[in-house]
């Protein structure tokens, strides 16, 4: 993590940057600042930012859902937020897209919500990745998240679509990291990777194969680790909590974990009775839910905690706001090229390959979030 010194110069470069891109569009000094003050308060309600940056690749990246500075994506991900905040009647942008590559995987774990689909024949070609991912590029998307199945499943379609990204998107893999090596991790470097989120599912090694479903996926996790940052892909770690795990001594071990493997990001991803965990009981109850977001306030926000990763949590803050996905702000493509509004939320607005992409992503907008527990109010106490 940056920390110090290099954390005010990073910040200070930043908003050097975007104050450039704002007077460039602003065309003026007054209507800059206005603009400025805006965009510096339009956040998510109660999201405690972090501080610190996570640096990899020669760029800095304060959040897990927005592009690396300096860069191409991050002028476009800047220049789309002006102009929500310079016309509030504007629709707010696309800006992120899971794409779901294959629906191949060596494991079986435990809260796959890709359960029905998994090591089915493939839908999808080469092509219509490439298609898929331009298309979301043209809409505004400035970060693609590649998943499946486990993605390096289909490493060479993974290499060529990377190649075939065009400029100014960063792309990441979601993935257990089964089968990344330092060579492919350098491969994929080369084609333009961002970075890797590794799905850690418990710090324990005989836990987390155990939440996997195969012995060694914890092995091959901090192999893929370590090929990653050798080969400067920034790391995160992925973490979807079991209620066993939302404990005190747990997460701090798993907080030590993330940062002995040299992760920039935390994200977490609450479970949801959707594909392996459908009909089960395994939601958080609100006192986990209120732990989760301590954890996530601490390792922001306290100086004890700048070396260990930032943790984005993103469902704490649709609870207080409105779910952000269904194309508002991001969507999901699965397997077989639908459009949804998240990975957990399933009822297709249409192919992401139609002739009419515009109209499908105009459905997915019209239709919303359609559970409406993404964005529930959550009693805290």
């Amino acid at each position: 993590m940056v920390w110090g010194w290099h954390k005010e110069a990073a910040r200070g470069a930043l908003w050097a940057r975007i104050a450039w891109l704002a007077l460039r569009r602003c065309r003026g000094p007054r209507r800059t600042l206005r603009a400025l003050r805006e965009l510096a308060a339009y956040r998510r309600p109660d999201e405690p930012r972090p501080l610190k940056y996570a640096r990899a690749g020669g760029r800095y990246f304060w959040s897990f859902y927005a592009p690396g500075f300096p860069s191409r994506a991050f002028d476009r991900f800047v220049g789309q937020e002006l102009e929500c905040v310079l016309d509030h009647q504007r629709q707010p942008p696309l800006q992120t897209a899971i794409v779901a590559i294959t629906k191949r995987c060596p494991l079986r774990c435990d809260h796959c919500c890709e359960w029905a689909a998994l090591n089915r024949a493939e839908t999808l070609q080469p092509e219509d990745l490439v298609t898929i991912v331009r298309r979301l590029q043209h809409e505004g998307v400035t970060q693609v998240f590649l998943s499946g199945g486990e993605p390096l499943q289909r490493f060479a379609d993974l290499v060529a679509l990377a190649g075939a990204v065009r400029r100014g998107c960063d792309l990441w893999i979601l993935t257990s990291g089964f089968g990344l090596t330092t060579d492919r991790a350098r491969a994929l470097q080369r084609a333009g990777l961002t970075g890797v989120a590794l799905s850690l599912d418990h710090w324990d090694p005989a836990a987390h194969d155990r939440l996997r479903g195969l012995t060694g996926s914890h092995a091959a996790l901090l192999a893929a680790s370590a090929a990653a940052r050798g080969a400067g892909l920034l790391v995160a770690l992925s973490l979807c909590p079991r209620r066993e795990l939302v404990a005190d001594h747990h997460l701090d071990r798993y907080a030590d974990e993330a940062r002995r493997l040299g992760a920039g990001f935390i994200q977490i991803l609450e479970p949801r009775p959707v594909g392996r965990y459908a009909g089960l009981d395994i939601e958080l109850s609100a006192p986990q839910i209120d732990m989760l977001e301590r954890f996530q306030r601490r390792l922001n926000r306290e100086p004890s905690c700048r070396e260990h990763p930032a943790v984005s949590y993103v469902a704490a803050a649709q609870r207080r706001s409105r779910c952000i996905g269904a194309g508002q702000r991001y969507l999901y493509v699965d397997t077989d090229g639908a459009v949804h509004a998240c990975p957990f939320c399933r009822e297709s607005a249409g192919s992401a390959l139609a002739p009419d992409f515009e109209g499908v992503l105009a459905t997915l907008r019209d239709r919303g979030c359609p559970q409406a527990a993404c964005g529930r109010e959550v009693s805290h106490g």
